[in-house]
This record gives C-alpha cells, structure tokens and sequence, in this order.
C-alpha cells in the first residue's frame, strides 16, 4: 500500500484503474470529471484517457446516465432547477445533448411546477417579499415562465399577502 507522500508512476494503468474505481464508489462521476480527478493524482493524460475509455467500454462510466442521475439528485433534494442543473453540467463536461435529454425525462418524470411552489412558499413565509422570492426562484435555476406561474397561483392562495 502506496503513503500519500509517496510519487505516482503516471504510466501505471494498474494504480489508475484502482484510484479511478475508488473516485467512482463513493458517487457516479463524469467523463471529463473523472479525467481532470485522474490528471490530479498524478497519472499521465494517456492513461487517465485509457481508463476512460476502459470504464466506458464495461459501463462503469455512462454521462448520458450521469446527466440523469445528476439532474434527478439536484432537482429533488437540492431544489435546483432546470436552468441551475444544466450549467453545472455544463461545467462538469456532459454533452449537450446528454444534458437536454436528461432534463427533458426528468421534466416528464417530476412536476417542476410544484417544486417551485414548495420553496416559494417556504421563502415567502420568511421575506413576506414577492420581489425577492422571485430572484430566489431565478437564482436557483428555475425559468421565468415557471416562476411567474407559481407567484400568479400563490397569489390566490389565503396565506399569500401582497
């Protein structure tokens, strides 16, 4: 067993296949996030590329599922929205298309709708604010549209005051 301070062979395919399953044990990763994680400890991009396309060919490594997963996670615990999800993708390297897909299953999946409603509500009761819970709606990733449909329904609720 290698200590921390001890060099990285950055050709040892071996230490990277073993770093790289432990990256993606604790939680799915994607193809560019796993790479960057690879180049971090130290193996070379030729091997950290070789594993990547070893874990793709076994199914260890999927980003379309990644996307899913990831945008599932966000927008049910973290109540992030559409817009929020698909730039952290972005950032995080999934394809566009990937990231499109994904969001389009989860939007046919969850109502987008009463999760905005659920944290407007849970806002408002603080800040007693229309403005402000609408800049928090929007700076969590929901869209315009969605935003100005919740306030408009809360609107008629009794607890809403203007």
């Amino acid at each position: 067993m290698k200590k921390k301070n001890q060099k990285i062979d950055p050709f040892d395919e071996k230490a990277a296949e073993k770093a790289a399953l432990s990256l993606i044990k604790y939680r799915i990763r994607s193809e560019k996030e796993l790479f960057q994680r690879l180049k971090m400890k130290g193996f070379s991009e030729e091997t950290s590329l070789s594993i990547i396309e070893k874990f793709k060919d076994s199914g260890l490594l999927n980003d379309e599922l990644f996307a899913y997963l990831f945008s599932y996670d966000k927008l049910t615990l973290d109540k992030k929205g559409p817009m929020f999800i698909k730039n952290e993708l972005k950032r995080l390297g999934v394809e566009e298309k990937y990231i499109d897909k994904a969001l389009n299953k989860i939007s046919d999946e969850i109502d987008l709708h009463e999760i905005a409603t659920e944290i407007a509500r849970k806002y408002y009761t603080k800040t007693k604010d229309e403005l402000k819970t609408r800049k928090y709606l929007y700076r969590r990733g929901f869209e315009p549209d969605i935003i100005n449909c919740v306030i408009e329904d809360l609107r008629g609720d009794q607890n809403w005051e203007n």
